[in-house]
């Protein structure tokens, strides 16, 4: 396909959205167990850390790279529209406290901090999955007929750029923990040589061992 004509695969939003799904959705449970316990608080804190910049990363894509090229091109149910802006706004902003409040509560493991941190995360909760269920239903099949490959790349590319180098074989484990076969091969096949070789040599050993920490 040429890069410059419009339709695109966009089945690795869905991977990604399957993250956010799955670890915020066990954040406050990891948060709520480490209450007191500072050497599981940091474990848990770390990727907490992540995941949110992982999500703010995503909704910036989003609101830069992809939401304004369909309100150029496509015919846009605006109330629709509307919805997707007001949900970004409102996990942003839990995003924006629960960031702020994460550094102490790595720290001390304070029961009531960490508290109000998970309290937050189920309060965000629906919400954000009401998001991206929205987003692969109404938003995924109008991207697919409107955008060219490059414009996806771009948006592809800007969420890896906020990933440093030292974890984004984690992330892949992450993006492919809960694929079967056929969406693990679709995915990695879009990804360079070498990124495929380190992941199986390397990153996935990385990933198992850090999701089993996190988890306890």
């Amino acid at each position: 396909m040429s890069t410059s004509e419009p339709g695109v695969d966009t089945h690795e939003m869905v991977l990604i959205h399957r993250v956010l799904r799955r670890e915020f959705g066990q954040l406050p449970r990891l948060i709520r167990a480490a209450a007191g316990d500072r050497a599981r608080s940091k474990v848990v804190g770390a990727h907490a850390r992540e995941m949110l910049t992982f999500l703010h990363t995503h909704h910036t894509g989003e609101d830069e790279l992809l939401f304004p090229l369909l309100r150029e091109r496509a015919v846009l149910d605006p109330e629709l529209m509307d919805r997707m802006d007001a949900q970004h706004a409102q996990v942003d902003d839990a995003v924006t406290v629960i960031d702020a409040e994460l550094p102490a509560w790595t720290a001390s493991a304070d029961t009531a901090a960490g508290e109000r941190m998970a309290a937050r995360i189920d309060a965000m909760m629906p919400t954000l999955i009401e998001h991206l269920d929205e987003e692969e239903q109404e938003i995924l099949p109008i991207v697919s007929v409107t955008l060219t490959q490059s414009e996806w790349n771009a948006l592809g590319r800007h969420g890896m750029s906020a990933i440093p180098l030292t974890r984004r074989l984690v992330i892949l484990g992450h993006i492919t923990e809960e694929t079967d076969d056929a969406e693990r091969r679709r995915f990695m096949k879009v990804l360079p040589a070498p990124a495929r070789v380190a992941y199986k040599l390397i990153g996935h050993r990385q990933f198992i061992r850090e999701a089993g920490e996190i988890r306890g």
